[in-house]
């Protein structure tokens, strides 16, 4: 059985500073998960090419918006669409909230086409690394979510697949990272112990609370498979951005891992929003930016409508949260 639980206080680490208060910590509802070790550091800095030295040379500046950011080459998928809209500014509106039958909040395609592609082989990096959700809720309701390792047997993903608002907590969570529409080929788990903010276990449907950690008993399936980086980045860094995408849309046939990328439309404290499509299943996806061979997640996809997608910002608050567990 899946439990919410609240956090630990963490270990501190030369290496990060954390904010006062996570994104959600506390001790109400701690019930099983042990104390983490050392906080989560990434091993590997991000590092530009190197460009021969000279004592005269004046650099190119042929890198995207902030000279960060890539996009993953997926075969089908129009790069060229992604690159381009948002380079400039749009007129930014303010999203309606747009609930479905089952309660979900509705992710909508973005315009007229769908620009989501399969993934064609989701054994490779990073693709293996994010895993689809079976979930059966306290009242029966099952769902399909998806999350992202981040460490040895922790995964981020959004609060909603953890406890809904409406369904109750989540009584099983079942993780099969790189499905592909047929069968799982890493295996299949069961989480053990999660975590999501205990006023988000209570009932409040704050949308800056929708996120959470799931745990594995197994500690060697993110060390084999391999996970995600995660960062705190500024307005300045986040904007116009290109990000990736990729998950578990619940309206494909073949229910195989779908991804789809472009430029952050407008950074807040809590979110980021993005006109590139996503489908209800893929809540819990990261939001991630491609620097070399550095896949960093800024934030969870959590929600859209038909104007926008949207994701919890990585900020400090939830960095701190996320590093409690990355190392369990």
């Amino acid at each position: 059985m899946a439990k919410g639980i609240s956090g630990s206080t963490a270990k501190p680490a030369a290496r990060r500073r954390l904010a006062d208060r996570g994104g959600g910590e506390g001790d109400d509802g701690l019930r099983t998960l042990p104390a983490p070790g050392e906080i989560f550091a990434l091993s590997d800095a991000v590092r530009a090419e190197a460009v021969p030295a000279s004592r005269l040379l004046s650099h190119a500046r042929m890198a995207e918006t902030n000279g960060g950011g890539a996009l993953e080459k997926v075969p089908g998928f129009d790069a060229m669409r992604a690159r381009n809209a948002g380079l400039f500014p749009l007129v930014r509106t303010r999203l309606a909230p747009q609930v479905d039958a089952e309660g979900f909040v509705t992710e909508n395609v973005i315009g007229d086409v769908d620009n989501l592609v399969a993934i064609p082989d989701t054994t490779a990096l990073p693709w293996r690394c994010i895993a689809m959700l079976t979930i059966t809720y306290a009242d029966g309701a099952k769902a399909t979510g998806t999350a992202w390792f981040m460490g040895p047997k922790a995964l981020g993903t959004a609060g909603h697949n953890i406890h809904h608002q409406r369904h109750g907590s989540a009584t099983e969570i079942l993780v099969s990272p790189a499905f592909d529409g047929v069968a799982a080929p890493f295996g299949t788990y069961r989480v053990a112990q999660t975590y999501c903010d205990p006023a988000w276990l209570g009932g409040n449907n704050d949308p800056t609370l929708d996120f959470g950690v799931l745990v594995l008993n197994e500690d060697g399936v993110g060390q084999r498979l391999g996970w995600f980086g995660f960062a705190v980045y500024t307005d300045r860094q986040l904007d116009r951005l290109l990000l990736n995408v990729s998950g578990y849309p619940v309206d494909r046939t073949n229910r195989t891992q779908h991804y789809n990328g472009g430029r952050v439309e407008d950074v807040t404290g809590k979110f980021l929003r993005y006109t590139f499509d996503t489908v209800g299943g893929m809540s819990g996806s990261p939001i991630f930016g491609l620097f070399g061979e550095q896949r960093i997640v800024v934030g969870i996809h959590t929600s859209g409508n038909d104007r926008a997608n949207r994701a919890r910002r990585i900020d400090r608050g939830l960095y701190a949260t996320l590093a409690r567990f990355a190392s369990s």
